[in-house]
């Protein structure tokens, strides 16, 4: 069985999904989006554009993690830098394309999620994510590829591929055809798993 997490950094709960990912025991393709631009596009609201919904969301995260004894410390400077518009957001997940490109993507990912959900790296200048590369013993200027034309385009086909599947939010995991949405459906795309293996739960 194919197994596919489709997700983006501004996500806390696409971060707790894939603190769980390693324990499926089961090959994961990763295809990274740009949410805000899929949600844009299928007329889905982002949690800021309710404040409620946001408060909540970071009370119900905070359990989650608790739950699956993972870190949970949003980076409030990256937040703060992106609601100032100083910082792009979709830079992170451009990181990632340029990262599946350069072949450092296993290094990469869980080590930006933890940055940005469990973590307080600074990300917010050229400077300080070159250093973010450097403790990752990283060589590829991933920040520079993400930039680049080849990157663009790769996450506009992912984006479009999304729509085209059904996506409206973040963490979603598609088990060959089937869709689950949330951090919390872990346990169908676990037990799709183990009927595709012919084991029982």
């Amino acid at each position: 069985m194919h197994l596919q997490s489709v997700f983006d950094y501004l996500s806390p709960y696409a971060y707790l999904a894939n603190t769980r990912l390693p324990g499926l025991d089961h090959p994961v393709e990763y295809m990274p989006i740009d949410i805000l631009a899929v949600m844009k596009q299928v007329g889905n609201q982002p949690s800021p554009a309710c404040p409620p919904k946001l408060k909540y969301s970071g009370i119900d995260a905070a359990r989650w993690a608790a739950l699956y004894q993972v870190p949970f410390a949003p980076n409030g400077g990256l937040f703060q830098a992106m609601r100032a518009g100083r910082f792009d957001g979709a830079l992170l997940v451009r990181a990632a394309v340029a990262a599946q490109q350069a072949g450092v993507f296993e290094t990469f990912h869980p080590a930006l999620f933890a940055a940005v959900w469990a973590g307080n790296d600074d990300l917010t200048s050229s400077d300080t994510r070159g250093a973010f590369l450097r403790t990752l013993k990283i060589d590829s200027d991933i920040w520079h590829l993400a930039d680049t034309p080849a990157v663009r385009e790769q996450l506009a086909a992912n984006n479009e591929l999304a729509v085209q599947k059904g996506v409206f939010g973040v963490p979603t995991f598609f088990c060959n055809d089937e869709m689950y949405f949330g951090n919390d459906r872990l346990d169908f795309v676990r037990a799709a798993l183990q009927q595709a293996k012919g084991v029982h739960a």
